[in-house]
C-alpha cells in the first residue's frame, strides 16, 4: 500500500488509485461533470499534498479496520465451529434398535434367540424372511375382530354431528332485531 510513502514520483500512483476506486455513477459523474468537464481532476491537483495524502490514508485505513473486523469475526467464527462440532451426536450412543413397544405394533415382533428369526430362518444368505412384507394386515383376522370390539368414538364423526347440531340451531332460531329510533321533537 502506498499510503505510507512520500509525497514524490508515487503521488501519481495515488491519485490513479483514487480516481478508480471512486464510485462511477450512470451518466458519467453527475450534472457537475457535464457542465465542468474533468472538475474532479482540476480540484485534486489544486489541492495540497497533506490533504491528499490524508484523505488516500483514510480511505485505505477504512479498508484495512474492515479487513481486521472481518478477519477477527472469522476466527470467532472458527472456534464457534469447533464447539459444534463436538456438539454432534456420537455414533457410539445411538441405538441401532427398534424398541420392542414398535416391533409389537407393526407385527415385527420376534420372541426367540437374537440368530434365529420367524418362519425358520437364521439370517443366512438363504434363509431370511422378510418381516415387512405384510405391513398392512400385522393382525390375524380373529385378532382383527376382536379388537373391533373395543373401538373408542370416532372423533371426526363426533366433531362433525357437533357442528351440524349447532348449524341446525343457528339456521332455526331468530334472533330479535331492535332498531333504535330517535325521539320526537
Amino acid at each position: 500500500i502506498l499510503a505510507q510513502a512520500p509525497p514524490c514520483d508515487r503521488e501519481l500512483h495515488r491519485t490513479d488509485m483514487l480516481r478508480r476506486t471512486a464510485q462511477r455513477s450512470a451518466g458519467g459523474g453527475g450534472l457537475a461533470e457535464s457542465f465542468f468537464p474533468g472538475y474532479k481532476d482540476k480540484v485534486w491537483a489544486a489541492l495540497p499534498p497533506a490533504v491528499r495524502s490524508y484523505q488516500i490514508n483514510a480511505s485505505n485505513s477504512a479498508f484495512e479496520s474492515w479487513c481486521a473486523t472481518h478477519m477477527r469475526l472469522q476466527g470467532v467464527m472458527e472456534q464457534w465451529e469447533g464447539v459444534r462440532g463436538k456438539m454432534a451426536p456420537s455414533q457410539k450412543y445411538r441405538k441401532p434398535y427398534v424398541d420392542w413397544r414398535r416391533q409389537q405394533t407393526r407385527g415385527t415382533m420376534h420372541y426367540g434367540r437374537w440368530y434365529e428369526g420367524p418362519n425358520n430362518s437364521d439370517y443366512r444368505p438363504d434363509s431370511t424372511h422378510d418381516r415387512l412384507q405384510d405391513v398392512r394386515a400385522p393382525f390375524t383376522d380373529a385378532e382383527w375382530e376382536e379388537r373391533k370390539q373395543h373401538r373408542s368414538w370416532c372423533m371426526v364423526a363426533m366433531g362433525l354431528g357437533l357442528w351440524a347440531i349447532f348449524a341446525y340451531y343457528k339456521v332455526t332460531t331468530e334472533v330479535p332485531v331492535v332498531w333504535c329510533e330517535e325521539p320526537e321533537q
